[in-house]
């Protein structure tokens, strides 16, 4: 530490600093090593108590809405003012006794269908469903409709009719559910593409999700599109049972010889066969029953070099009450009746018919007076075991007995090419036809006022999607028969609500039409 002398004299002298050492000064460290801690609470000093309750009422009373019958009950007495009801009877016996005699004699009043537009003479349109994806290719159309089993579905085949030769186009076949409560007319339910154009389908009769589909290059395929990864069920395993033309038609019938519970599938096509399927889902395969072949042979004048050569099947009808029976038209104008009984081998040397796995046969029992130009359609009645029609190219429809050669009646519409007809599956005097420049055209076959029978007009014009394309394919719906659709050359397809009045039958429509095949000679 350095000290300062000092000095009193007003005389300083120079300051001078020497080094002193002090003693250190050290301070103890203490640490208490015990630590006091109190625990307060801030709660207040009452017990607390906890209660667990329910939200809900824990009373409960049951109590009946009916009224319970008392066993004393039919003892009451019921006061009944006789003399007031008999004259409220006498007053109004004559117009209850008119409205009942109307009602007897008028059309059945109830069905199970509700109808929109009862009153209403004109059907109206209830969708325009189309799916533009498959028709950029402006050659592609609709070419055949099937409804399912339950009548909400109606199937759709796409393809065209322009082929010089082998089949370059994509084919499709598209569903709509139409009492979905949001249907868009431009997107279907399901939609399946194929190699082929679609010339034919047909829904299973039982199962609504099942559809076979017929192709141009001959191939038959079953889609079950329950199974929305791989709806394919099964297709034609043996390439030699194979259709070697276009599918023109398929059918589903009952098994006829076997148990006649299982549905099979018939298909015809223009190379002359008529082929009876077995469905094999579990193999995924069509296996091949029966078979039958249509010649040229068939004919009564034919040169011997055009024997044996194939006739093409166009269409085929099955008969309500004999499954068994069958009307088929055929691409030369030729009509028959067969028989799947039929025991006659078919004589050909047509390549391929001998590499088949069943033997073919000839299914001809009756030849009907032939059209003036390939047959596009035929279609057995529901209400007359005999009655048929038929309609082509000739711009005609007929109407025949399958007991008679000669047709009984021709009404021709004059609208070019008739493409496809149908039978009303509630009306037994209506039917309805698809033609190439008027819509469709639905005909009743009633006399109308002073017409003769063969000079009918239509009683109602159905127009295309877009007023003036071909309607290529008709379909009622019979589980709803106020429901009609038609598929024209747009690539659309109109769903139709019709009048009550082409709905509901009169008590002597079917004796009316039993009338008119006995004016065709039958006995």
């Amino acid at each position: 530490m350095l000290k300062a002398d000092s000095d009193s004299t007003l005389k300083r002298k120079p300051l001078t600093f020497n080094d002193e050492t002090l003693p250190t000064v050290s301070c103890k460290e203490i640490i208490s090593k015990e630590v006091q801690s109190e625990n307060v609470g801030v709660q207040t000093k009452f017990e607390i108590k906890v209660t667990d309750s329910s939200c809900q009422s824990v009373k409960r009373k049951d109590r009946e809405i009916q009224t319970d019958i008392d066993q004393n009950t039919g003892n009451d007495e019921i006061r009944v003012d006789y003399g007031r009801l008999n004259k409220f009877l006498e007053r109004t016996k004559l117009l209850m006794f008119k409205y009942l005699e109307d009602n007897r004699r008028q059309r059945r009043l109830f069905r199970q269908i509700k109808f929109k537009n009862q009153g209403n003479d004109l059907a109206e349109p209830l969708f325009t469903l189309t799916y533009p994806e498959i028709l950029t290719d402006k050659e592609i159309h609709v070419t055949s409709l099937s409804w399912s089993t339950n009548g909400s579905t109606i199937a759709v085949g796409y393809g065209s009719s322009k082929h010089e030769a082998l089949c370059i186009h994509k084919g499709a076949v598209c569903t709509w559910n139409i009492e979905r409560y949001k249907i868009n007319p431009q997107k279907p339910d399901f939609f399946v593409e194929t190699s082929a154009c679609v010339t034919s389908l047909a829904c299973h009769p039982e199962h609504p999700a099942i559809i076979a589909a017929g192709l141009y290059n001959g191939e038959i395929l079953v889609w079950d599109f329950r199974k929305a990864d791989d709806p394919l069920i099964a297709n034609v395993g043996e390439r030699q049972d194979l259709h070697r033309d276009s599918v023109s038609s398929l059918n589903w019938i009952r098994e006829p010889k076997v148990s006649k519970k299982k549905f099979i599938l018939v298909s015809t096509s223009q190379d002359g066969k008529i082929l009876l399927w077995n469905p094999l889902p579990s193999k995924n395969t069509l296996k091949l029953l029966d078979a039958y072949f249509v010649s040229i042979s068939s004919l009564a004048k034919t040169s011997s070099k055009l024997s044996g050569k194939p006739m093409g099947v166009t269409c085929i009808t099955f008969n309500t009450e004999d499954p068994e029976t069958f009307v088929f038209g055929c691409d030369s104008g030729q009509l028959y009746k067969g028989s799947l009984n039929s025991n006659s081998l078919a004589h050909s040397r047509e390549e391929g018919l001998s590499e088949m796995s069943v033997q073919a046969k000839n299914p001809i029992t009756i030849t009907f007076e032939h059209h003036d130009g390939p047959i596009y359609s035929v279609d057995f009645s529901p209400f007359h075991r005999n009655t048929f029609l038929s309609c082509g190219l000739d711009d005609q429809i007929r109407i025949y007995s399958q007991l008679l050669p000669q047709s009984g009646l021709c009404i021709s519409p004059s609208e070019g090419y008739l493409y496809s007809a149908q039978w009303s599956p509630s009306r037994p005097m209506i039917l309805v036809v698809g033609t190439e420049h008027a819509g469709a055209l639905m005909y009743d076959l009633e006399p109308q006022s002073s017409l003769s029978i063969s000079s009918l007009i239509p009683i109602q014009t159905l127009q295309s999607s877009d007023k003036k394309s071909a309607i290529y394919a008709v379909k009622y719906n019979v589980k709803r028969p106020n429901i009609l659709a038609c598929g024209d050359g747009a690539g659309a397809v109109t769903i139709w609500e019709l009048a009550e009045k082409f709905v509901i039958a009169s008590d002597d429509e079917k004796e009316a039409l039993q009338s008119l095949a006995k004016s065709f000679g039958e006995n």
